[in-house]
């Protein structure tokens, strides 16, 4: 594959790396405030009782709250990519992409979770259902990925990402109903967005040897 031809290819790559990162990090960020400042979720929730008015849907008291999380999430991630779209050139940027998103996105569920029991109550002591040793496992592949010396298949890699926000979904105070990150919003987005990063990551390492190999030829 040519010079010309890879370009575009890692580009498209990029694009999607950056709206699913963006977004899954916006998700988080969104699910926080309105963790810790409810209030600020009223405009939001007078907007989505607007908009099922508007669209037929029949509304009861009851707040579903998807538009709310989607609306406000879905803002703050176009904002975050643009921003990383308008700084693509700069060293942090690139940083962010090719290593400190996959940590963000890998460890957002476990930070919701410490934040949300911080805020409900723990209902559970150590061994915190073994979630220090799932952060453990998770830490070492990761370290071990960042570093270039994961050498396991990539459907392993996927079976593991899967296993890895399974477990932070069924062993937490999830309900399949919620629509904020409680539910299963949250695991599917962060699986994809890490998907992406995995993919994006080993893209750049091949294009990168391929480079080195033209020029020894």
């Amino acid at each position: 594959m040519t010079e010309s031809n890879r370009q575009p290819d890692i580009r498209n790559l990029r694009y999607l790396h950056e709206i699913l990162f963006s977004w899954s990090i916006a998700f988080l960020a969104m699910s926080l405030i309105f963790l810790f400042a409810s209030n600020l979720s009223i405009p939001f929730i007078h907007l989505e009782i607007s908009i099922n008015h508007f669209l037929g849907i029949r509304q009861t008291d009851l707040i579903r709250g998807y538009f709310t999380y989607l609306i406000s999430s879905g803002a703050l991630a176009l904002c975050m990519s643009i921003v990383l779209h308008a700084f693509s050139d700069q060293r942090l940027t690139k940083w962010i992409l090719r290593s400190g998103s996959g940590a963000m996105v890998l460890f957002s569920p476990p930070v919701f979770w410490f934040c949300y029991y911080q805020v409900v109550g723990w209902p559970f002591r150590w061994p915190y259902r073994w979630a220090p040793v799932e952060l453990s496992t998770a830490a070492f592949c990761l370290t071990l990925y960042l570093l270039g010396k994961w050498t396991v298949p990539g459907w392993v890699s996927v079976l593991l990402l899967a296993a890895h926000y399974n477990y932070w979904y069924w062993t937490q105070s999830s309900n399949p109903e919620h629509s904020g990150y409680t539910g299963p919003i949250a695991p599917i987005l962060c699986f994809c967005s890490a998907l992406a990063w995995i993919v994006y990551v080993a893209r750049l390492r091949s294009n990168h040897d391929v480079r080195r190999v033209e020029q020894l030829a």
